[in-house]
C-alpha cells in the first residue's frame, strides 16, 4: 500500500488532556466529563485514521474512522479507570500496523486528602465511618461506640464541603463545611456550639485544609490558594499567617500534617507531575522527598500509619490499588494492594480500631461500601451510604486525566 506503515507514528496526550481538572459534585453527570485529546504524527499518503480503544494494553474493544485528520476526542464512557489507544492510517491500498499504544487514568481523585481522614464523631479514639449526602447536606455517622450520630449542616447547592475536624479542642470531630462559593466556613462545633467565619478567596481556587497548626489542640481553619501558591492560616489561640509554600496551578496538592512529632501541623504540598514532597517544618527548615509515580496515577494519602505520633507519606496507585507507604518509625515501607480504583474506590486511611496505628481503608462509592485492613491483622466491610443519593466521606472532588 502507498500509505506509510504506522509503526512509527505516535498517539500524544495533549497538554489539554493532561491538564483538564473541573470541579465535581457527588451527583455530576457524565455528560459534564471533559473528553480525551488526542493526536498523533501524520503518515504520508493516508486518506484516513481509525482510533481503536480499550481498556487492557492490545485488547481493543472499540474503534472508529475518525477520518483525514491527526487530532481527536475520546469520552470516556466510565471513570476511575486506564483506557488504551492506538491508531491505523489507511488508503485506498488498505491499512497500516497498529501505532505503539498509549494510555491514559481517567477518574476522580480529592485535592484535599488532609480532610479525608474521617472523624472521630463520639470521641473515643476511634475514627467512626460517616456519609456526607450531596443531595441534601446532611451527615450520617455510625460511631464506634454504637448509635448514629445525624445531623444536616450544609447547602450542597452552594457549594459546600465537608471539612470535619476538632475545631474546639474536645477530642471531638465537629461537623463543618467551607462553602466553595462564598468563602465562609459554618462549624457545628460538639462543645462551643455554631461558629460562622469567612476565609477564603473562592475565585482564586482556595480549598480548605483544617490542620492543627500551632499545636494548642483545636484544628485550625485554612485555606491553600492555588491561583498562588499560598497559605492562609486563621490559628485558633489568635492571628494569622500567610506563608507561600507550593506552586501555583493545579500541580502541588497540600497534604499538611505533623512529620516530625512535635504536635503542629506541618506545611506540604505533594507534586503530582513529579512524585515529590515539599515540606516546610514549624522552625522554618524544609525538605524535598520523592514518593509516589505520577505516571502510575499516584495519589497522596498521609497519615500515622505505624503509630509514632508523626505523620508519614503514603500514595495510593490509581491504576491498581496498591498503597505504598513510607513508616517513619523505621524508615521501612508497607505496600498493599487495597481497593478498585474501576469501581470508584476513594482512599480513607483511619484509625478505626483505636491502636493509634492509621488503618488502610477505602469507600467504594459505586455501592456506599467502607473495606479496612486493619494494621492489627483483619479486615471489615461495612455499608454505609447511599450513592444514588451522592454520598460521599468529603473533599474538593476533581476530574482528572493522567496520562501514563
Amino acid at each position: 500500500m502507498a500509505c506509510h506503515r504506522s509503526c512509527g507514528m505516535r498517539i500524544l496526550a495533549s497538554s489539554c488532556a493532561a491538564l483538564v481538572a473541573v470541579l465535581l459534585g457527588p451527583a455530576t453527570a457524565l455528560a459534564q466529563v471533559k473528553p480525551i485529546r488526542l493526536a498523533w504524527d501524520p503518515s504520508a499518503g493516508a486518506t484516513g485514521y481509525i482510533l481503536e480503544y480499550g481498556t487492557a494494553p492490545g485488547s481493543y474493544t472499540g474503534s472508529t474512522d475518525v477520518g483525514n485528520v491527526t487530532t481527536t476526542s475520546f469520552q470516556p464512557p466510565a471513570l476511575n479507570r486506564t483506557y488504551y489507544f492506538a491508531v491505523k492510517a489507511y488508503n485506498s491500498a488498505g491499512q497500516s500496523q497498529r501505532s505503539t499504544p498509549i494510555g491514559a487514568w481517567v477518574g476522580i481523585i480529592s485535592r484535599t486528602p488532609s480532610v479525608l481522614r474521617g472523624g472521630d464523631f463520639d470521641g473515643d479514639g476511634k475514627t467512626d465511618i460517616f456519609a456526607y449526602r450531596g443531595t441534601t447536606g446532611e451527615w450520617f455517622a455510625a460511631k464506634s461506640t454504637g448509635g448514629t450520630a445525624y445531623t444536616s449542616w450544609g447547602a450542597p447547592t452552594l457549594g459546600d464541603v465537608p471539612v470535619p475536624a476538632d475545631y474546639d479542642g474536645d477530642s471531638k470531630t465537629d461537623v463543618a463545611v467551607y462553602r466553595g462559593s462564598t468563602g465562609q466556613w459554618f462549624l457545628a462545633q460538639s462543645t462551643a456550639g455554631g461558629l460562622s467565619i469567612t476565609w477564603g478567596a473562592p475565585s482564586l481556587r482556595d480549598i480548605p485544609v483544617p490542620q492543627d497548626y500551632d499545636g494548642d489542640g483545636h484544628d485550625d481553619i485554612a485555606v491553600f490558594r492555588r491561583a498562588t501558591g499560598e497559605w492562609f492560616i486563621l490559628n485558633s489561640g489568635g492571628g494569622s499567617r500567610v506563608v507561600t509554600w507550593g506552586a501555583a496551578g493545579d500541580d502541588d496538592t497540600p497534604v499538611p500534617g505533623d512529620y516530625n512529632g512535635n504536635g503542629k501541623a506541618d506545611i506540604a504540598v505533594y507534586r503530582k507531575s513529579t512524585g515529590q514532597w515539599f515540606f516546610l517544618f514549624d522552625n522554618n527548615t524544609s525538605a524535598t522527598v520523592g514518593w509516589g509515580a505520577p505516571s502510575l496515577g499516584d495519589v497522596p494519602v498521609p497519615a500515622d500509619y505505624d503509630g509514632d505520633g508523626r505523620m508519614d507519606m503514603g500514595v495510593y496507585r490509581l491504576t491498581s490499588g496498591l498503597w505504598i507507604v513510607q513508616l517513619s518509625a523505621t524508615n521501612g515501607s508497607r505496600n498493599l494492594v487495597w481497593g478498585a480504583p474501576a469501581l470508584g474506590d476513594v482512599p480513607v486511611p483511619g484509625d478505626y480500631d483505636g491502636d493509634h496505628k492509621a488503618d488502610i481503608a477505602v469507600f467504594r462509592s459505586s455501592t456506599a461500601t467502607w473495606l479496612i485492613a486493619l494494621s492489627a491483622g483483619g479486615s471489615r466491610t461495612i455499608a454505609w451510604g447511599a450513592p444514588s443519593l451522592g454520598d460521599t466521606v468529603g473533599g474538593v472532588q476533581e476530574y482528572v486525566i493522567l496520562p501514563l
